[in-house]
């Protein structure tokens, strides 16, 4: 019922609708790797693994009027791994489901369609009135990601109540958000207040994000300030966002009277010239020298800030489960030292890319990280390693992309000097990555 529900909401022709707009794409990405155990002599290394996921990500946006406009985000089929939504029949002889994979194989509703955002949109004199669940973005988005790329795996969404205005090349965003908890009778939704403003024209630009969160029944307060700019000069182009989190309360795991105090910060330089461009980006996340004391130091950046094939993005290790059920998919995550995400860093990112033809470009990147800060056992093994990557990406007609990548991540001490309790060691080999992504976008 809800896809019918959504397929005609989307189809049909309000009889009030000024335009409706239409943006989105679908991506169907496929991967292999080889291996992210970093290992071939641990005995629940996984050796080869290889899938081919999609998501089709629909945005349209309602202009109702020159002052309302509705907008909302439907994803079919989101990062679902081909094959996986096959119908389902009842075998007559043992009462078990068998999956059919044949011309009458449909997905069931909850796995084919997400309703991820919806909001609705005043346009006055005074500014841009909004409410309802919205995507969240500012800067470079190492804090707040929307994840509306092809290449991204997640975004970030608030419900919230949100003003926006600008005033020439000056803007200013007010907002406040809630996450429900459960209790209506209770004090324990978690709230946020942020306020931006700054300046921002074609070739510059500059902001200060400010938000304040707070959790009554855990007495959590924490306070986030964000700076950014950018400058456009020829083909040069800079960016920078710096980010730095205060705050102190209880947890919902238990742990009580925590302080936090993390920083990251990124800067990014890039130019093109004719065929030939290049990039450069370094990046710091802070650690912490003691994970186990009540002070918190660590921070990460936004999971769709991807710099690397393999670092930061796949988890590793990743070891074969000892024993595979359909709820860990005969892996385990329990020796992984890093995962989606850039987290305690100093990272160095170049690139160089070249035209070979006016719809073919060639990219050569290489990402080395090592530990910001960590605790005494990890003393002598803080270099994350290297990763090297080659990509081809063709543009053959407007709207439409594929884009092929190799990498060899060679792991540093960090994972080579590693070993697990329960899971051993051995996490001393390269891992080598291959990915194909096709894309159509509107």
């Amino acid at each position: 019922m809800f896809t019918l529900v959504a397929t005609l909401a989307l189809t049909a022709s309000p009889a009030h609708a000024t335009e409706v707009v239409w943006e989105g794409f679908y991506r169907a990405r496929g991967d292999v790797f080889s291996s992210l155990s970093l290992s071939d002599t641990n005995e629940y290394a996984e050796g080869t693994s290889a899938g081919v996921n999609d998501r089709f990500s629909v945005r349209p946006s309602w202009l109702l009027s020159e002052h309302a406009a509705l907008h909302a985000q439907l994803d079919l089929y989101p990062y679902t791994l081909w094959g996986q939504t096959t119908a389902d029949t009842t075998d007559a002889i043992t009462g078990e489901p068998t999956a059919m994979a044949d011309s009458d194989g449909v997905a069931t509703e909850s796995d084919s369609l997400v309703a991820v955002r919806a909001w609705g949109e005043a346009i006055t004199p005074y500014g841009h009135f909004s409410a309802g669940r919205m995507p969240m973005e500012w800067g470079a988005g190492i804090l707040w990601n929307a994840g509306n790329t092809p290449d991204s795996r997640h975004g970030d969404t608030a419900t919230r109540v949100q003003w926006s205005h600008t005033v020439q090349q000056v803007f200013v965003l007010a907002a406040w958000d809630q996450q429900y908890e459960g209790f209506l009778n209770a004090e324990d939704d978690m709230q946020s207040a942020s306020l931006a403003f700054g300046y921002r024209s074609e070739t510059a630009g500059f902001g200060l994000l400010n938000s304040y969160r707070y959790q009554p029944s855990m007495k959590w307060n924490a306070y986030t300030g964000d700076v950014w700019g950018f400058a456009q000069i020829g083909p040069l182009r800079a960016e920078l966002e710096a980010v730095g989190k205060f705050g102190g309360g209880n947890l919902e795991t238990g742990a009580n009277d925590i302080s936090q105090m993390a920083f990251g910060a990124m800067i990014n330089a890039s130019m093109q010239a004719d065929k030939l461009g290049g990039e450069v980006e370094f990046g710091v996340a802070g650690g912490d020298v003691d994970p186990d004391d009540k002070k918190e130091h660590t921070f990460t950046f936004d999971s769709n800030h991807d710099i690397a094939l393999l670092l930061f993005e796949e988890p590793m290790p990743t070891l074969a489960s000892k024993v595979a059920n359909d709820s860990n998919g005969g892996r385990t995550y329990d020796a992984a030292l890093t995962g989606d995400g850039i987290s305690n860093a100093i990272y160095l990112h170049p690139s160089v890319h070249y035209n070979l033809l006016p719809n073919v470009q060639a990219k050569l990147a290489w990402t080395t990280a090592t530990l910001a800060k960590g605790p005494a056992s990890t003393d002598g093994r803080h270099g994350y390693g290297n990763e090297f990557a080659l990509s081809l990406r063709y543009d053959p007609f407007p709207h439409l992309w594929v884009r092929a990548t190799g990498a060899v991540m060679l792991p540093g001490k960090f994972y080579s000097k590693y070993e697990n309790t329960d899971l051993g060691g051995g996490f001393d080999k390269p891992a080598f990555g291959g990915q194909v992504v096709g894309t159509v976008e509107f």
